[in-house]
């Protein structure tokens, strides 16, 4: 226990530290100790009135260091989780800047529904993307061609080939990152 209040010791102990002052000035704040604080004193030889001020202020004081810890505890949990999601985050981050660019080349806002017979080199003018498309798979670019020239969404493509959205989702991110790989020359 910090040496705060040891009122049997002296009763007008001269606080230099700011911290403790808050402390005790919180503990005070509260009606019924500031009443006993000012019975002991009032009368500070009775000491069963010294021994519940001491008693109140070290439950007070481990209440306060309690929500320190706990305080302390929410906080190194919510740096821990901001890490985390910013190394998620930057995991994503090259899929979704080649999906901006899929989206930029072949978007249309003039139209409200994409031809059903538009195909890739209609759309690509760039002989390095079209052949980096053409490179893939034929899953991958069916996929593609479902999101960004038919302009389905994942849940769309996924009824319409008869499979989940996470296997559109997980073609969609691997051809993505092929074409990423071969459009940086790696491959």
């Amino acid at each position: 226990m910090p040496e705060i209040l040891m009122v049997r010791r002296d009763l007008d102990i001269k606080f230099t530290d700011v911290a403790n002052r808050r402390l005790l000035d919180a503990f005070l704040a509260q009606e019924d100790n500031q009443q006993l604080y000012q019975r002991v004193l009032n009368s500070p030889d009775d000491t069963q009135r010294n021994d519940e001020l001491d008693s109140r202020f070290q439950e007070f004081y481990g209440e306060v260091r309690f929500t320190k810890f706990i305080s302390s505890l929410i906080r190194f949990t919510a740096i821990e989780l901001a890490v985390r999601n910013q190394k998620t985050s930057n995991a994503c981050q090259p899929t979704d800047e080649i999906e901006r660019v899929m989206d930029s080349l072949v978007s249309d806002p003039d139209k409200s529904e994409r031809e059903d017979n538009f195909e890739w080199k209609d759309v690509l003018a760039d002989k390095r993307i079209l052949d980096a498309v053409q490179a893939l798979t034929e899953k991958e670019q069916e996929m593609l061609t479902l999101l960004y020239l038919r302009n389905l969404k994942e849940a769309e493509a996924a009824r319409l080939l008869g499979v989940s959205q996470q296997a559109v989702s997980k073609t969609k991110k691997r051809a993505l990152l092929k074409l990423r790989k071969q459009l940086e020359g790696g491959g």
